[in-house]
């Protein structure tokens, strides 16, 4: 039974999803290019490729805080993954860590539309994404990496390639604040 009045609906803004299916094809773009360097590089060098990898968040994190809307960075990160399946060197599995960082940082974000988002809560988003990516990483590493010098440099390097994807975004942030772009 109703009352008879409407209930209101947040809807997300149709301008949300242009701009997050948009920052998820540029991201798709990231991914071709760096593909070739993080494929050989999670081979030979863990730590190295946490570091690299952590591009793979870039745009994601962007769109949710541009958009100020909750979900955009894990809908940006799924655009990007359907368009780089067929160049993923795990396939549809690519889909898992970039729907887990896009996740992890919408879910460390707040989870109100329209909510400003501090620089120090950014990093600490990141920081959350860097630590739940290198937990879904752990599964396929292999053998001769799972020891604790190269596991615990592979956390750190996460983390820190992370830290420095918020940092460009922030700044990032503040140029197109101060453009007007953005709020």
């Amino acid at each position: 039974m109703t009352d008879g009045r409407a209930r209101a609906v947040r809807r997300v803004p149709t301008s949300a999803l242009l701009v997050s299916a948009a920052l998820g094809a540029i991201q798709a773009l990231v991914f071709l290019a760096v593909v070739p360097v993080t494929g050989v590089l999670a081979a030979a060098s863990p730590p190295a490729y946490a570091l690299v990898a952590a591009v793979h968040t870039a745009l994601p994190l962007l769109a949710r805080v541009i958009t100020r809307t909750p979900g955009m960075a894990t809908l940006t990160a799924f655009v990007a993954g359907v368009l780089t399946v067929a160049v993923s060197p795990i396939g549809p599995l690519g889909l898992v860590p970039l729907l887990l960082g896009g996740l992890a940082l919408d879910l460390a974000l707040p989870l109100r539309r329209d909510a400003a988002v501090s620089s120090a809560r950014l990093l600490a988003a990141a920081a959350v994404a860097g630590v739940a990516l290198f937990l879904v990483a752990l599964p396929v590493f292999s053998p001769e990496h799972l020891v604790p010098a190269v596991l615990g440099a592979t956390l750190v390097a996460r983390v820190v390639g992370m830290l420095a994807v918020a940092a460009v975004v922030i700044a990032v942030r503040r140029l197109l604040a101060r453009a007007g772009v953005v709020r």
